[in-house]
């Protein structure tokens, strides 16, 4: 009796990226990962990017495997992706992967996450794991704060044991995201995934990485400033107060009502 592979599904997170959209999708699928799906979750884009979307799906390489989630409006990337991370595990995923529209988390890395998962939780593309690296276009000054935030600073006040504690190309198995409780989750922007990681860690799941190089994006605006930086190192320690006493027995273990 043959076992189906794992429904895998990405969950990609879109506001304005009408030139990007065009060209992930297809890179995506060109992967040909068996039994995969995409999951786009667009915040009302005003430049289109949902509607492009839905003229995708009626393609017949996208149909039936090309899911769009149309939000309201723009109100972060936090809450854009724990709608998606919840309408995927709705889809009966058995993996979910989250990573940026802007080809910055590059599809190529996808089959090496999914290989490391099978003995991990979460698995982290890492920028600065051993053999990862970032854009050439980066200045030292960049290059060195982001390092120190973190490979050292968010690691040393929340104990996890990740080089990238904010990198967003992570690869998740069904029980863990469920067992997260992703209601308890309210961070906002790039602090989101520093959150998930700490409260991973609290519960016990197992965190894994695999480098990868971090090219800028090409086509569209970035979403960072040295603001959002900011703010978000300032939250991790909110971050601690907030969850510092979880234990691997406070996982939950319903799912969510599909």
């Amino acid at each position: 009796m043959s076992i189906s592979p794992p429904k895998v599904i990405v969950v990609l997170p879109t506001y304005n990226e009408r030139e990007n959209i065009t060209r992930i999708v297809p890179a995506l699928f060109a992967l040909n990962i068996p039994n995969f799906h995409l999951l786009v979750a667009d915040d009302n884009s005003p430049d289109g990017t949902g509607q492009i979307v839905e003229d995708l799906r009626k393609e017949a390489a996208y149909k039936g495997k090309l899911h769009v989630l149309h939000r309201a409006e723009k109100q972060g990337l936090g809450p854009a992706y724990i709608q998606g991370f919840k309408h995927a595990l709705a889809l009966d995923a058995d993996l979910v992967i989250q990573m940026d529209a802007d080809l910055s988390h590059q599809p190529k890395y996808i089959p090496q996450l999914l290989e490391k998962v099978s003995g991990f939780d979460i698995v982290i593309g890492s920028r600065y794991a051993d053999g990862g690296s970032v854009d050439e276009g980066w200045g030292p000054l960049r290059k060195l704060l982001s390092w120190w935030a973190n490979s050292v600073y968010t690691p040393a006040i929340l104990g996890i044991p990740i080089h990238d504690a904010t990198g967003g190309f992570r690869v998740y198995q069904r029980d863990c995201l469920i067992g997260l409780d992703l209601d308890n989750i309210k961070a906002n922007g790039y602090v989101f995934q520093v959150e998930l990681a700490f409260v991973a860690h609290r519960l016990g799941y197992r965190i894994g990485e695999i480098p990868i190089h971090f090219p800028d994006r090409q086509h569209g605006d970035s979403k960072m400033s040295s603001a959002i930086a900011f703010e978000a190192a300032l939250r991790v320690w909110q971050i601690k107060l907030r969850h510092r006493r979880l234990k691997p027995s406070d996982r939950r273990s319903a799912d969510y009502d599909q």
